[in-house]
């Protein structure tokens, strides 16, 4: 299996998740930081993105994106089974990042925030 699942950083990428994202057009002139895909097929129909600019979550052709320089608070929601992280932007829209036990969530949640605090490019 070329992808391994879990949380994985750039150089991690298999191609054919490097191609999805491409083909998709799901970001722009950006570069990925890290990348969950959340189905069990790991057919990359959901996942989410961070990149040096953005917060991606990606489902089935429809892209939400929050910009890292508009985040107001990143918090861990508790009773979620895994880990959830809770993003709220300066305008108040949230996206909530559910990633499941034992695939990486500490280090998705260590690079949001480091990403966060270094600011975007």
């Amino acid at each position: 299996m070329e992808n391994p699942g879990g949380v994985l950083t750039y150089n991690q990428l298999p191609k054919s998740v490097i191609t999805y994202i491409d083909n998709n057009k799901i970001i722009g002139d950006e570069e990925i930081v890290a990348y969950y895909d959340y189905t069990i097929t790991l057919n990359n129909s959901e996942s989410v993105i961070l990149t040096d600019k953005n917060i991606i979550h990606y489902k089935s052709g429809r892209t939400e994106k929050i910009s890292l320089d508009t985040i107001k608070s990143i918090s861990e929601v508790e009773y979620c089974y895994g880990l959830c992280i809770l993003i709220t932007s300066l305008n108040n829209k949230n996206m909530l990042i559910e990633i499941a036990p034992l695939n990486g969530g500490d280090l998705f949640l260590q690079l949001l925030e480091d990403q966060r605090r270094n600011g975007s490019r």
